[in-house]
């Protein structure tokens, strides 16, 4: 039994460092951070729990390596968990923030885990023990290789021809597809690192480098040429510069300096890389592969902006933050109203550009300083100890590499995972600064028992923690499911299932409420049977307690009161008291929230244009126009003001005038096809709808009033076409089928 509980440790480590960069799933909403999370939890929980079951049980002593890092790595964890006890968004700060998934503090404790596992079971030479450094290093050499072989595969459109004979699942056949993270630059990122990471291997390796090293070395280099992503480059430059300098002030190298020429070669190439985008000037600027799709990412400076506000907006977020894994929160209260003269002022960022300034803003000063001190006293030990091992100058590069990602990326679980792994293999390479306490259970069997019994309780949690984990999947697989299904029951069943394995998930259920309000206004333009009758108002129930309930569970995010103001404001014809009091509290809730979206000020004027008080519209839309004078939906209603105040040719004018700057507007368009209709303009309110349907083809309101148009003009036979394509649309119209018949 014994041997089964080493070999369980073993193979978990030894799978964990394969499967990471490699492993997903399409089975899930999100295929790549939420699988790793899950794999990462369960392998390390299960080898933690051998280690512990095979000291206590049957080697009955406790053994422990201890190192001057452990109570950093202790002192971190804590202030994380002091942190999500007492964070604005609990779910978020224990599992971590839906489909970023890798800022959680379960995920967070699996890594501490982790670096325990390898500080006390992995050896600095292979052969003594059966868990070696130079074993894991080289297993990770075989993930990059497949990470690499399916990144070129999926780049150059390989994977599409082979899903054309062989049935693959479609993420497979998605244009961004790469196992690290779903995106290029994440996976740029992690190319960086992995290239850092052979440079020290082919320097500081004992034995002669093959011709082979250098060739995968080469295609690492090719794919982040093809990729060009800025983060990756800065990485390699200051990484390589680092050791560049390092390597000559402790002249590491004075027996063959020109060794040093292969990192000097990769610094030009990052230098170029960033200046000149070599892709682009080969294959021109409209080639697919100078074009692939770039993440966006918050920028430095706004990432640092927030981070500091975030950490300074009171005394306990000075302390430990916000909350780990809720640097939402931070973007929405911190974020400056210069970013809404951006293209991305629509984008709620759940990550900073930087994983220092995140720690920072969910972490407050406490987790910054912890994290910090870490990190020195690391650098510090490691610097020490290169005088006499020129070998560990390998392990350095490779972990600062790693950290430099931090400063100019964020963290995914890829990363993360390989910042602890080496982390732990560079206190084994040290070897000398750490001492190993022993403590037998031989002569004091009750302490045998009570260790006994803990691990027995260990185990216990970990199995309630499966359990539990299995039933969160299966409501994420029914989430995806739901998520891919257009309104209607079968939509709403695989969305409720979702909500029952998994009720503490305050997205499963917003998107529910919401599906339960589409399947009511469809339901209440469709043949009013017996059966529809009686649904629509459990409907409308079922949504109002779904929005409340999910408003419960994350209190402090804006997009979820944002969608529960738009569900009350949706149902106000249906439930007549309280559902304007209602919509209006959730608006003003989002906008206590995220006070800089101009948005949700245009959101709540809407409220106010439909309950007929015009200067608290004006009001709000002059807040809007405020903090971006360009937002189109706010000129739009204030071009609508104007019909309703009788001037429709105003309108109109105001509506053309729009229309020159923004001409691929659908809802400017739409509104100029109305404004004409009502002015017996039928010709050019044709024209305009076609334009609108030319733009968004499934656009209901615009094909149902291209319909009227055509009627009016005795068109019936075109007319008797839009209405159908509206039909099509929205199956069971009654209004709709009424119109048809008429036509006929």
């Amino acid at each position: 039994m014994e041997n089964i509980l080493s070999r369980i440790i073993k193979i978990n480590i030894y799978v964990l460092v394969f499967l990471i960069p490699l492993f997903f799933l399409p089975f899930t909403f999100e295929a790549f951070e939420y699988n790793k999370q899950l794999l990462m939890f369960f392998l390390v929980s299960l080898a933690f729990f051998a280690w512990l079951a095979k000291m206590v049980i049957y080697d009955r002593e406790i053994r422990f390596r201890r190192s001057p890092l452990d109570v950093f790595v202790l002192a971190f964890m804590f202030v994380a968990i002091l942190s999500a006890i007492f964070s604005v968004d609990k779910g978020s700060s224990l599992f971590g923030f839906y489909v970023k998934f890798s800022d959680g503090l379960v995920g967070l404790l699996s890594l501490g885990a982790l670096y325990f596992l390898i500080t006390n079971n992995v050896s600095a030479k292979k052969e003594e023990s059966d868990i070696s450094m130079p074993g894991l290093l080289k297993t990770f050499s075989w993930s990059v290789f497949g990470v690499v072989l399916l990144s070129y595969l999926s780049v150059f459109g390989g994977l599409i021809q082979i899903g054309r004979f062989i049935s693959l699942p479609a993420i497979l056949t998605s244009r961004l597809f790469n196992t690290v993270s779903g995106t290029f630059d994440g996976l740029a990122v992690f190319l960086a690192v992995a290239a850092v990471f052979f440079v020290g291997q082919l320097l500081t390796s004992k034995e002669k480098s093959s011709i082979l090293r250098y060739l995968f070395l080469a295609s690492i280099v090719g794919l982040l040429v093809i990729i060009d992503s800025t983060p990756a480059w800065l990485i390699l430059i200051t990484t390589l510069t680092l050791f560049v300098v390092l390597s000559l002030w402790k002249r590491v190298f004075r027996d063959n300096v020109n060794r040093l020429l292969v990192p000097i070669f990769l610094i030009v190439i990052a230098g170029a890389g960033i200046s000149l985008q070599p892709v682009r000037s080969v294959f021109g600027e409209s080639a697919a592969i100078a074009n692939l799709p770039k993440e966006v990412i918050l920028d430095q400076q706004t990432s640092w902006k927030i981070g500091l506000g975030g950490a300074t907006e009171s005394v306990k977020s000075g302390f430990i933050g916000s909350g780990i894994g809720t640097f939402f929160y931070d973007f929405t209260k911190e974020k400056p109203s210069s970013i809404n003269q951006t293209l991305l002022w629509q984008v709620r960022f759940d990550r900073a550009g930087s994983y220092l300034a995140e720690i920072l803003a969910t972490m407050g000063f406490l987790g910054m300083l912890s994290y910090l001190a870490l990190l020195a006293i690391f650098f510090i030990i490691s610097y020490l100890f290169l005088k006499e091992k020129s070998e560990s100058l390998f392990l350095l590069m490779f972990f600062t590499s790693l950290f430099v990602s931090q400063i100019f990326y964020y963290q995914n679980t890829t990363l993360a995972f390989l910042f602890w792994l080496v982390l732990g293999l560079s206190v084994i390479s040290w070897q000398k600064p750490i001492k190993e306490k022993q403590v037998s259970f031989k002569d004091f069997p009750e302490l045998n028992l009570v260790f006994s019994t803990l691990v027995i309780l260990c185990g216990v949690f970990f199995a309630v923690m499966y359990f539990f984990n299995v039933k969160y999947y299966m409501a994420d697989m029914n989430y995806a499911r739901g998520q891919r299904m257009v309104v209607g029951q079968e939509r709403t069943a695989y969305l409720e299932q979702a909500v029952r394995l998994n009720p503490s998930r305050a997205q499963y259920r917003i998107v529910l409420a919401r599906a339960y309000i589409d399947e009511l206004s469809i339901l209440a333009v469709g043949p009013q049977t017996e059966q529809n009758s009686a649904r629509i108002p459990l409907l409308m129930q079922a949504g109002v307690e779904q929005a409340l309930t999910s408003t419960n569970l994350s209190p402090n995010r804006a997009s979820i009161w944002e969608v529960v103001g738009k569900i009350y404001r949706d149902i106000r014809s249906l439930v007549r008291e309280g559902a304007k009091e209602a919509s209006e509290k959730a608006f003003k809730k989002a906008i206590d929230l995220d006070s800089n979206n101009p948005a949700l000020y245009t959101e709540l004027g809407k409220l106010y244009v439909m309950n007929d008080e015009p200067d608290n519209a004006k009001e709000q839309f002059s807040k809007a126009l405020a903090l971006k004078p360009d937002h189109v939906d706010t000129l739009i209603q204030n071009a609508l003001f104007l019909e309703r105040e009788g001037d429709s040719d105003g309108a109109i004018e105001k509506i053309q005038s729009l229309l020159v700057n923004y001409p691929y507007n659908v809802e400017l368009s739409f509104q100029l096809g109305r404004l004409y209709f009502n002015k017996n303009m039928v010709t050019e309110a044709i024209n305009r709808f076609n334009n609108v349907i030319a733009l968004s083809p499934n656009h209901s309101n615009a094909l149902y009033s291209l319909g009227v148009a055509y009627a009016a003009k005795g068109e019936k036979a075109l007319a008797i076409q839009a209405f159908e394509r509206v039909l099509q649309l929205n199956p069971g119209n009654q209004d709709v089928q009424s119109k048809i018949e008429q036509l006929r």
